[in-house]
């Protein structure tokens, strides 16, 4: 295979254009937990590298090999005609569209990505420093070395920072076991992670991925014998900290008294709306199973569904699986699901300590997406989207585009 010939610049300065965008990205990588403006500038620096460089005229070969990136450009394009259906402005159905756009990005992603290793691995490292500066800003805004910021004791919303604390948890205990060196920096890490969690940050989203991740680590890393106790240790775990932590018990006693005090149409509490929510958007299904309404329209339709009731509006019902659903029908949520499952098949032929990373990203966007959208949400879509493509990418050859 012969090195792919740049159209405008000589292959050299080709390669130092895609240099500059690969490190770009890594910055918006880095930026992920802890600022969208951020995060949004350098994504945007890197996709004009990778035009500049003229490596787009490589996509082709790209989706071939990989054939996730080219199920989620497919879904991102079918987002496109779903707006010819909608009840939605056009303005309104293309923002909506904006915020799906790491559909768009994730062949683009992969395709940077797999320009060099090196690249691969600095994305790794800069996702989990930037979540290591997400945690010390936390602890200093605890501590009162720092003021107190509009969302507490973190720089993002609560649930934003408790998913980013249970994807570093998981992190950092998978670094414990891949390095006897410096195996105590990461287990302490883990520990601060889970301080900050339970303890501090009230996400209770963040607390559920936690959990689904702390499992799956168990299932990863022990033979089947061990798992049983390693999932009995895990639930004393819990139970103890639920025991020690007001912020813990308090957030499930929260649940619970919102659940027994659900009234449908009536409720104001977290729970209750979106119980709310969810009774109507499965009748929104229901209404148009295959297409669903349109790129967004939830908005127009929800508002016609519930015309004579009490249920507070909003722009999604915080279950990412049932918005996609209710906007593409069935033909999109099938989509999603063979999305996520052409990456978990891809995961198989991929390093351990990748492929484990890589279940972990997918676990972490799908458990949290049962009660958010976060597909929808800025930053954990950009996650998802970033470290997906980046794990996806690690069994690349070395690209001969990069000689």
């Amino acid at each position: 295979m012969t090195p792919f010939k740049p159209f405008v610049f000589n292959h050299n300065t080709s390669r130092h254009i895609m240099k500059l965008g690969c490190f770009a990205l890594c910055l918006a990588v880095f930026c992920t937990p802890l600022s969208t403006s951020l995060m949004g500038t350098f994504s945007a620096l890197a996709v004009f590298c990778w035009l500049l460089s003229g490596r787009f005229l490589s996509l082709i070969n790209l989706l071939k090999r990989y054939p996730a990136a080219l199920i989620s450009l497919l879904f991102f394009l079918y987002m496109c005609a779903a707006i010819t259906y909608s009840p939605a402005e056009l303005g309104e159905a293309l923002s909506i569209l904006k915020k799906y756009r790491e559909l768009l990005l994730l062949p683009i992603c992969v395709s940077m990505f797999s320009f060099s290793s090196k690249y691969r691995e600095l994305a790794e490292y800069s996702f989990f420093t930037g979540c290591l500066v997400l945690m010390a800003v936390s602890y200093c805004i605890t501590l009162g070395i720092l003021p107190e910021q509009r969302y507490g004791h973190s720089i993002v919303f609560h649930i934003t920072h408790n998913f980013f604390m249970a994807v570093l948890s998981f992190w950092s205990l998978h670094y414990a076991c891949a390095s006897s060196r410096y195996r105590w920096l990461w287990l302490s890490v883990f520990f601060l992670s889970i301080l900050n969690i339970f303890y501090i940050a009230p996400g209770r989203t963040g607390m559920l991925v936690f959990i689904c991740l702390m499992i799956l680590f168990i299932f990863q890393r022990l033979s089947l014998k061990k798992c049983l106790a390693a999932l009995l240790l895990f639930c004393a775990a819990i139970i103890a900290i639920y025991c020690t932590s007001d912020n813990f018990s308090g957030r499930i006693k929260e649940v619970i008294s919102e659940i027994e005090h659900y009234q449908p149409g009536k409720s104001r509490t977290s729970i209750g709306q979106r119980f709310d929510w969810y009774r109507t958007g499965i009748m929104l299904v229901i209404e148009r199973p295959l297409w669903g309404h349109g790129t967004g329209s939830y908005p127009y339709v929800q508002k016609n569904a519930e015309a004579d009731s009490k249920i507070t509006e909003t722009d999604n019902p915080h279950n990412e699986f049932l918005f996609l659903t209710i906007q593409f029908g069935l033909v999109g949520l099938m989509l999603f699901f063979l999305l996520l499952a052409v990456q978990l098949f891809c995961a198989r032929s991929l390093p351990a300590p990748k492929k484990m990373l890589l279940q972990g990203v997918i676990l972490a966007i799908v458990s949290g997406s049962l009660v958010n959208s976060l597909l929808f949400d800025s930053q954990q879509g950009h996650f998802y989207l970033f470290m997906s493509a980046a794990l996806m990418s690690a069994h690349s050859p070395e690209d001969p585009w990069n000689s």
